[in-house]
């Protein structure tokens, strides 16, 4: 459902914690680094996508990057039919 107010996206630095067990059955917390793009609309939260963003990034994770950012401007600018940047 597409919606018609003022959209803004907040581009921020995050880490993503997830929990698992660890090989002698403890639980260990891995932890990746990343970009969180979040989706306003008149105010209010809407979406979030989060980016993986590695010390030492390839080519295929800049291009992640750029696409992810692209889209989240067109979002942004009404340009785009997207849910969620």
């Amino acid at each position: 459902m597409r919606m018609g107010g003022k959209r803004q996206v907040r581009v921020a630095m995050h880490r993503r914690r997830v929990d698992v067990d660890g090989p002698d059955g403890e639980p260990v917390t891995l932890s990746y680094p990343g970009m969180l793009l979040t989706g306003y609309e008149d105010g209010r939260e809407v979406c979030q996508r989060w980016i993986p963003l590695g010390n030492e990034p390839s080519v295929s994770d800049d291009e992640r990057l750029i696409a992810a950012l692209h889209a989240a401007m067109r979002w942004q600018n009404n340009d785009a039919e997207e849910e969620c940047p």
